[in-house]
């Protein structure tokens, strides 16, 4: 895609990324605090990111790559998120603080 054609919000986007504090923290969805979470919130001029459930989902994704190497990337999908829906608050955290004591950054 070239530039000419993208959204003038996106400037808009990638310029008040300088504007705002960024915090991560889990997030649970109040209306439905015991299956729903948040991927984020902003308040004003702070944003806080819910890291743990994009990480431990695609982190499941390898996982089942891993466990069913022959099945489709479809498939994959598929059984990816059922197996996220299927994880507590408290299992996507132990998962995530699984991932962030035994990652390497290259």
């Amino acid at each position: 895609m070239t530039q000419s054609k993208r959204n003038p919000l996106l400037v808009d986007v990638l310029a008040a990324l300088g504007d705002v504090s960024i915090s991560q923290k889990y997030l649970i969805d109040p209306s439905h605090k015991q299956s729903y979470f948040m991927h984020g919130e902003q308040d004003g001029k702070n944003i806080t990111i819910n890291e743990a459930p994009n990480i431990v989902s695609t982190l499941i994704h390898e996982l089942v790559h891993y466990v069913r190497p022959t099945w489709s990337e479809r498939t994959v999908r598929r059984f990816t998120t059922i197996l996220i829906r299927q994880l507590t608050h408290k299992e996507i955290q132990a998962i995530y603080d699984q991932y962030r004591e035994r990652r390497t950054v290259l």
